[in-house]
Parts: C-alpha cells; structure tokens; sequence
C-alpha cells in the first residue's frame, strides 16, 4: 500500500510525477491531425508550468527564462551565462528578419 504524500507538497492532484513525459507541440502536425480526427474528444491537453528535475538529491526547476538560468543550481557559472545568452537569442529570433540570426546561416 502506497503511504501518503507529506503535507508540504499539497493535494496529490496538484501534481503529477511521469516517468517518461510526453510533449506534443502546439503547433505541430501531430495536434493538427489530432484536431482534425476528432480524437481529442477522449483527450486531455493542458500546458505545462514548468518542468523539474531531481538532481543533487533535490528537486530543482528547470530554467525559462533568462533569469532563472542565472539563479539555476543545476549549472556552472559558465552554462548559466552561456544558456542566458541561448534562451535570449531565441526570444528575439525571427525567421524572416535575418539580423536576428546573429551571423548564423540557419538555411
């Protein structure tokens, strides 16, 4: 028989632990066909609020956003900067204005 969760972690609806996670794009031909075959009337979608790994004995969040990267325990001084760098050159990427390539030729 399976013991109860602590308190500190809320109700047992509040969360969910998935051994192996799956992500369908929004905007992916999978959802599409989804849509379109009318399955989804037997599925659920939600959007997630953010994902976590258990790393160091402690379950941390994975960084989002340019901040987080810089708070994140689960990086060096170095990654974190360099993951910075990363999620902000993606916020600002455009695909059809170039200039925000950064130099890259992403053809």
């Amino acid at each position: 028989q399976a013991g109860t969760p602590p308190e500190g972690l809320g109700a047992n609806r509040d969360y969910n632990v998935d051994l192996i996670p799956k992500f369908i794009m929004a905007t992916g031909n999978l959802t599409k066909m989804l849509l379109h075959t009318k399955v989804t009337r037997y599925l659920e979608f939600k959007s997630i609020t953010g994902s976590y790994v258990y790393a160091s004995g402690k379950v941390q969040k994975v960084p989002a956003n340019p901040s987080e990267a810089l708070a994140s325990g689960l990086m060096g001084l170095f990654e974190k900067r360099r993951f910075r760098s990363f999620l902000i050159y993606v916020d600002a990427y455009k695909e059809e204005d170039p200039s925000t390539h950064a130099g890259r030729d992403l053809t």
